[in-house]
This record gives C-alpha cells, structure tokens and sequence, in this order.
C-alpha cells in the first residue's frame, strides 16, 4: 500500500483554489497576472498541458497594448520574471513552484516589448550608470543587481527619448556603446563587463565640460560608494552649471542607500532618491518635465 503521503498530493481545498484562480486568470488585468504567475503555477493553472491558459497569458503580457494601459514599466516585468524563474525563492511570497518554461519565455519577450510603451518627455538626457564592482550586488527583495537595474532604466530612456546619452563611470567616464538598438540582455551585459574599479561620481561632470555636453537632465544611477576622487559631486555640478548649462536637473539614484548622499541639500534643482521603486521611472519623468 503507497504511503500516505504519497496519495494525498491535494486536498480539497487546493481543488477548490484551482477552480478559482482558474475564473480569475479568465479575467486578470496584467498587472495581477505579473503578480500571481507563482500562485498560478503553484496550484496547477500554469502548465505545459493546459495550452488555452498558457496562450492566454501570452495574449495579455505579449500584448503591447496591454502594457501600455498598465502603465508596465520594463522594471515590474523584469522583477516578474527573477522571482518567478526563482520557483518562490525570491520575493515575499511563501509558496514554491516548478517554473513552466513557456512562461519564462513569455515573460523574456514581455520585457523586450515593455520597453516601447514608455513616454518620451523630449528632454536631453545623460545617464551615467555606475559601472564599479560593487554594482554587482543584489537589490533586496528585487533579486536584480544594482547593475542590472541601473542599466535597464538607461535603455528605457534611450528607447524612448530622441535626444539622450548612455556612459559609465567609476574613477573615468566610459562608453558603454549601449543605443536604443540594444536588446535588455546585450546591455546589461555591455555594462556588466565593465563592472570593475573604484567610484567618482564627479568625472561625469568633468567629462561634461569638456565636452560641453548640454543636459537638462543628469541622472545618476548609484549604490552611493562614491568614495573615490577630490571633490563632492555637488560641487563638480556646481562648475558644470557654471560653464555649460546652469538650469540642468540632477537626480541621483541610490540602489544600496547608505548614509551618504551626493546631493547639496540647498540645492532646489537635485534630487536624491535612497532606494528603488518601480515607481521611480514615473518620479524621474515628472521632475524632468517640471510636474513635480
């Protein structure tokens, strides 16, 4: 006789919860379905021989206009996709899963096309992304690398904006040689690769001014251990204004926040943002844009 264990796989109530989340995904909006695709494959909704399922999930979140109603930023369909090819080992979610393969591949194309949907603000744009080793570490609960994510957000920008730049800094200014051409994965691994040395945030600016790079808006992305170097960031800003553009935005991102910022405090035109948020992307746009 098979133990116990064996003939009891499901109770009731997990046949009871199937059949509900089985209404539901009919109708799910895509922001629950990013959501819930381990609940969904946890009680057996999401598998390879349930195929109208699968292609339902694929009709929403293969669907750019989909996720362009959902205001689904590349971020929230990136963190769907590390926690769901985790099976339940990231987020906070306490239930595990097998990962269903289709819909690791739903969610990779999911990504690509998230990155078209978002809104230009038609301003300049410089994004310097930090590219020292420490960019390596992971965000918590996002199970995303500093670099990861710093990288995405500047090739949302390039894909959305007409007018924008793409370097890394650590102590000099690199060209990363990411364009809006780019895919997710070939960008993050263009900055991964330079993922080495020490961090300066002020060569930015100094490469700016020689340059005379006009930006309106600067945008750091940062685990802010910007150590290296002769002087503050707010001071190498303070000497671009003076020589290049004197109503330029400065937001710095700070993935890992320590207690440190790079920001002059009295200065009404730079931002610093401790932490990450899918809701950032829509915080940089309104500050670029002078709704905030």
């Amino acid at each position: 006789m098979l133990k116990n264990s064996l003939v009891k796989k499901y109770t009731i109530n997990d046949f009871l919860d199937k059949a509900a989340w089985q209404l539901l995904l009919c109708e799910m909006p895509i922001g629950a379905m990013l959501r819930n695709l381990g609940s969904l494959t946890q009680l057996g909704v999401l598998r390879t021989d349930e195929p109208e399922n699968l292609q339902r999930v694929e009709a929403v979140l293969n669907n750019q206009e989909h996720l362009r109603k959902g205001r689904i930023h590349p971020i929230d369909v990136l963190k769907a996709l590390k926690t769901y090819q985790s099976g339940g080992k990231l987020g906070r979610s306490q239930k595990t899963w097998n990962p269903v393969s289709q819909i690791v591949d739903i969610l990779e194309k999911a990504v690509e096309l998230s990155f078209e949907v978002v809104e230009p603000t038609n301003k300049v744009f410089m994004h310097a992304v930090d590219v020292s080793g420490s960019m390596g570490s992971l965000v918590a609960d996002m199970g995303l690398t500093c670099c990861e994510i710093a990288t995405t957000m500047a090739l949302v920008t390039a894909k959305a904006e007409k007018n924008y730049m793409i370097r890394g800094f650590a102590t000099d200014f690199r060209d990363l040689s990411i364009t809006a051409k780019d895919s997710f994965r070939s960008a993050v691994r263009k900055a991964s690769n330079q993922n080495f040395g020490g961090t300066d945030a002020s060569v930015a600016y100094d490469w700016m001014i020689n340059n005379k790079f006009k930006a309106d808006v600067i945008c750091f992305w940062t685990d802010s251990e910007s150590w290296a170097g002769y002087k503050h960031p707010s001071q190498a800003l303070a000497k671009y204004r003076q020589k290049v553009n004197p109503n330029v935005k400065a937001v710095y991102v700070t993935l890992t926040p320590y207690q440190i910022t790079l920001v002059d405090p009295k200065d009404p035109l730079s931002w610093d943002l401790g932490g990450f948020d899918p809701g950032i992307p829509r915080i940089i746009q309104m500050l670029a844009t002078g709704e905030l």
